[in-house]
């Protein structure tokens, strides 16, 4: 038999579906997610602005499950924001009835699927449009239902939005024109919300008055806030709906913004992980890649089954702790991609929990300090949370 055989039958073994059933795998690692939490988080700043929610659940739901949050947060909100076409088919798929809205790009061939899922799109400028009017000419006999819009005007932002008031006059009067689609909504993005005191929120909130100025208002939704701007400001622009992203899973928006805003939302995630090797250390011995910690007498290391690859970030300072036993646990060396090493006392022992976010006896780590000790904010470390850090979703 020739190599190639050989190299085929093995290759044809490696196709063949082992009848082995891999057992439940518990991870020591995982985040553990409260809904009733977060459900709770939605209740009380919906009475608190007195106005239609916006679930925004982008992103995995900021790194913390789209679909469960999206079935807890149903009966409490008026729809959702998801920032990518797959978002939203995933949560029609998990039976979310509720209206969706695409906040980022969506290409106009997705024209009979949205239109059929009531999946609404955000449009940003006439370009947009002119491709997704071609395709509603090609395909309006496929669709059930009619295309909805949302348009998004450029206040200063500069990302997506129409920035010309002849330009977004001109999208509007053809759409109106057009059968099988109609504009639902309009809105725009602050750029500096969660800055006390900022005046360019001031000219955003002038720029989209004058750009609306001509259209009647009573006829779209409305929507302008993000959690800052809902929970921190009295708004000169009236709106409908807020836009509640990082407020509702228990995140301030920005450090500063600590004890000043209308509610205090709590927390929903905890991320643990546990002991799984200790490492007697004499003077001089060094830890991890780059043999960057050095130990001045006789250390114990705790090795933590967690890493970059898991979304801890390797840029960690100096200063960074986990909690152990209700105390403070400083990591040494490096963060590695699956592990990490941390400063052990005498009476800590193997399979001690280790918290990395959350509360632990009178201490607590949250991702706002998180953030401080990596240069990063607490957003960018909720959506690092990799999909192999197991959920664990609690009532």
């Amino acid at each position: 038999m020739s190599l190639m055989n050989n190299l085929n039958i093995g290759y044809s073994e490696l196709l063949t579906p082992s009848k082995v059933e891999s057992p439940v795998f518990d991870r020591a690692t995982k985040a553990i997610i409260n809904l009733n939490i977060y459900k709770d988080n939605l209740i009380k700043v919906k009475g608190a602005v007195n106005k239609k929610v916006m679930a925004i659940v982008k992103a995995n739901a900021y790194g913390h499950g789209i679909v469960p949050l999206s079935i807890q947060a149903e009966e409490v909100v008026d729809s959702f924001g998801v920032a990518i076409i797959e978002e939203a088919s995933k949560l029609r798929e998990a039976g979310i009835k509720k209206p969706i809205l695409v906040l980022g790009y969506v290409d106009s061939e997705y024209l009979s699927y949205v239109a059929n899922e009531d999946i609404r799109v955000a449009l940003y400028s006439y370009e947009q449009w002119k491709k997704w009017q071609e395709q509603i000419f090609k395909k309006n006999r496929l669709t059930k239902k009619s295309v909805i819009f949302h348009l998004k005007i450029n206040t200063g932002m500069n990302r997506l939005g129409f920035k010309s008031e002849e330009e977004m006059l001109k999208t509007i009067q053809e759409i109106e024109a057009t059968q099988g689609v109609y504009i639902e909504g309009l809105f725009t993005h602050f750029a500096t919300a969660d800055e006390p005191g900022d005046s360019l929120i001031s000219q955003q909130e002038n720029i989209f008055l004058e750009m609306i100025s001509k259209l009647k208002k009573d006829k779209y939704i409305v929507h302008i806030a993000n959690s800052a701007y809902a929970l921190n400001r009295e708004s000169n622009v009236p709106f409908d709906m807020v836009r509640l992203g990082i407020s509702s899973y228990g995140l301030l928006p920005d450090s500063k913004l600590e004890n000043q805003l209308k509610v205090t939302t709590e927390p929903i995630l905890q991320l643990k992980t546990k002991i799984v090797h200790i490492q007697e250390l004499k003077a001089g011995d060094k830890v991890g890649y780059g043999a960057t910690y050095e130990a001045k007498e006789g250390e114990r290391v705790g090795i933590i089954p967690i890493g970059y690859a898991d979304g801890l970030l390797r840029r960690y300072a100096l200063n960074a702790y986990v909690l152990v036993n209700g105390e403070r646990r400083y990591f040494t060396g490096r963060v590695c991609m699956d592990q990490a090493m941390i400063k052990l006392e005498p009476k800590d022992c193997l399979e001690d929990e280790v918290v990395i976010y959350g509360e632990q006896g009178k201490e607590k780590v949250s991702l706002e300090m998180a953030a401080d000790w990596s240069n990063s904010i607490n957003y960018e470390l909720a959506c690092l949370i990799s999909e192999r850090v197991h959920r664990v979703y609690i009532k």
